[in-house]
């Protein structure tokens, strides 16, 4: 919707006078909702607003502008490219924004940016992977308030520590065996020196796992799938 409205200003902007649709836009210029919204959008991309004085008028005329005044010799491709690139980083930017804060999306903040995943496929295991990579799994950290054994603790292991996902995928001693399955996956596609470089990091190499990371491997993924299936069949 944003760039069809800038495209479609610079489309008039460009337009010889005789034209009627720019004679329209200019009669009901600052006075049309239109107009109001056109501008709304440029300023959301920071685009600069370049006020255009006519002789005769009641109100002056407003061209777009890109930054440091650039444009005036621009044609309508360079400005729909212009206006692809602005929209583009604004979305973006909102994007990310938006992930702040959010403890579920943490894994996801990482990414640089969004893009389309053949993760998905309606199966169980797809929407286990989905669950884990939210921090929505059903693990008893997450569903102690409500669970009749009101515990927060892992009673799989009964180590006396919290059940969270990464205890359930690397701690846990009920499914060392398939831990180790995935683990031997892991080393495999990914190289075993790289993976205990993930292991330290702050997510212990969780998004490596799940997918979330830019480098993910899909063997890994679907290894880590299987995984899930036999954990939350317990």
């Amino acid at each position: 919707m944003v760039k069809a409205v800038l495209n479609y200003k610079v489309r008039i902007e460009q337009m010889v006078n005789k034209r009627w649709v720019k004679r329209i836009f200019e009669l009901n210029l600052s006075e049309s909702l239109w107009d109001k919204i056109c501008w709304g959008h440029a300023r959301k991309l920071k685009i600069q607003k370049a006020v255009c004085v006519r002789i005769g008028r009641t109100m002056d005329d407003w061209l777009l502008r890109g930054h440091g005044g650039k444009g005036m010799e621009w044609d309508c491709n360079k400005w729909k490219k212009e206006i692809e690139k602005l929209t583009k980083g604004y979305g973006l930017n909102k994007w990310k924004h938006s992930m702040n804060g959010k403890t579920t999306l943490i894994w996801y903040a990482s990414k640089n940016v969004p893009r389309f995943e053949m993760f998905y496929d309606r199966s169980f295991d797809s929407q286990l992977l989905f669950d884990i990579r939210c921090k929505a799994l059903s693990v008893n950290r997450r569903t102690w308030r409500w669970d009749e054994g009101n515990t927060r603790l892992c009673l799989q292991c009964n180590r006396g520590v919290k059940e969270i996902v990464e205890h359930l995928v690397l701690e846990c001693s009920k499914y060392e065996h398939q831990q180790e399955s995935l683990m031997d996956v892991v080393h495999l596609q990914c190289g075993e020196n790289k993976w205990n470089a993930r292991c330290v990091e702050e997510d212990s190499g969780m998004r490596c796992l799940v997918g979330p990371d830019e480098e993910c491997n899909m063997t890994v993924v679907d290894a880590m799938k299987d995984f899930l299936v036999h954990a939350c069949n317990k």
